[in-house]
């Protein structure tokens, strides 16, 4: 039995393998028409939760097991619960300001780089509407082979956060010129961080609209200070609302 087949019977997702002699899009559509709305949502999160597992692998040498994936996957089910129920309890005027507020959406990202133990940390930062901080977030990541995989790391991470948090329009701005410019492009890139650009490329279609801008490092000083803390400290963050940009003011 393979990681993903443990993983989804831990979570009593086992039944998605009764017909998985299918073509994937028959086998696709035969899940979501059996499913209910939450066992879709949790199956949706499971295939998400694997794919980031698979590129951990292939790009750091990563591996996750059954069970690391399945608690992993029911964390994140819990989050969107959390997230469901607190925007619920939100008052907004119309739904016309809530689309306004996704239309001005920035992540910031940048990375800091250890070469002694080729390790990174990726820093992001999630501004809303005048500029108002509303998620902070970072990453360590291992066998990491140059700066410019670092750089390239954290896109990738702003573009995941960014489909992790819903958003349907999203600047993502970063200090690197090289990888905001692949980025943005579709071209096939042959670099040394060709993969993981391919892989940045293909989240695209998950936004209504994406854009990769670069900013000097000045405009960039929140993302980079989470990612340097996180890469001397050793300890992931994901904060939220006041925490988060309580946590940018202090640094």
């Amino acid at each position: 039995m393979s990681y993903s087949e443990r993983s989804m019977e831990s979570l009593n997702f086992s039944w998605v393998f009764n017909n998985s002699n299918l073509d994937i899009w028959s086998w696709l559509t035969w899940i979501f028409n059996e499913g209910t709305t939450e066992q879709c949502r949790g199956f949706c999160c499971g295939l998400w939760i694997l794919w980031t597992s698979r590129n951990k692998f292939l790009y750091e040498g990563k591996i996750s097991t059954g069970w690391d994936i399945s608690k992993q996957i029911k964390s994140y089910i819990l989050e969107l619960e959390g997230i469901r129920e607190r925007e619920l309890t939100l008052e907004t005027n119309t739904k016309s300001s809530q689309r306004l507020q996704r239309e001005n959406t920035t992540i910031f990202f940048d990375a800091a780089f250890d070469s002694q133990h080729n390790r990174s940390a990726s820093g992001l930062v999630v501004k809303e509407q005048e500029g108002k901080i509303v998620a902070a977030k970072s990453i360590l990541h291992e066998n990491v082979v140059s700066p410019f995989a670092a750089e390239a790391y954290a896109g990738y991470q702003a573009t995941m956060l960014g489909i992790q948090l819903g958003y349907l329009n999203v600047d993502i701005l970063g200090d690197s010129k090289t990888v905001a410019t692949k980025c943005q492009s579709e071209n096939c890139d042959r670099s040394e961080i060709g993969a993981i650009i391919s892989d940045i490329q293909g989240l695209k279609g998950f936004f209504q609209k994406i854009r990769f801008i670069f900013i000097p490092r000045t405009g960039n000083i929140e993302a980079h200070r989470i990612a340097r803390e996180t890469l001397n400290k050793g300890n992931e963050l994901y904060l939220k609302r006041e925490t988060s940009r309580a946590l940018c003011e202090e640094q």
